[in-house]
């Protein structure tokens, strides 16, 4: 008998989670959700979640990105390295860098701005009580997320 996690049957339903971070794609199979995660620096990363390992009962999240804090971090180290460097005490050549913590500045809080808004997160837990699956409502597949959340649920009834 074959692998279940191996095989290669076509998926029940599939839905793409896009942050600005990562794009998850989740396959949904009679048996399993299958998740493909692809970093923007290049790391991947896949990971299958069996039904008979979920619940029924579910959770929802509002997460805000954790890039957040570390663009205003970084946004406000680029703003006090500009107005410093700006300082006349500096010479000439020094102040010529300022105009470059501006524009750290101006990206990093541009960043922080598009990921300031929480992402609704629907969370499948395990038969334990853990977290088991998390979806959420980002990208432009965000119209799909109730119905693709409401496949996987029926699923995992169907499997109980």
């Amino acid at each position: 008998m074959a692998d279940p996690e191996t095989t290669s049957d076509t998926p029940l339903a599939c839905y793409t989670e896009q942050l600005p971070q990562v794009r998850r794609e989740f396959a949904l199979h009679a048996d399993r959700v299958e998740v493909r995660a692809r970093w923007a620096f290049g790391r991947r990363f896949r990971n299958v979640v069996r039904l008979d390992d979920l619940s029924g009962r579910t959770t929802t999240l509002l997460i805000r990105n954790k890039l957040v804090k570390k663009a205003i971090a970084v946004g406000s180290l680029g703003v006090a390295a500009a107005v410093v460097l700006a300082l006349p005490t500096y010479a000439p050549g020094v102040r010529a860098l300022a105009p470059a913590g501006w524009s750290v500045a101006v990206v990093s809080f541009g960043l922080a701005a598009i990921t300031w808004r929480k992402t609704p997160f629907i969370r499948f837990l395990r038969t334990d009580g853990s977290p088991g699956l998390d979806v959420g409502r980002a990208g432009p597949q965000a119209a799909a997320f109730e119905t693709f959340v409401d496949q996987v649920r029926r699923a995992v009834r169907r499997r109980h």
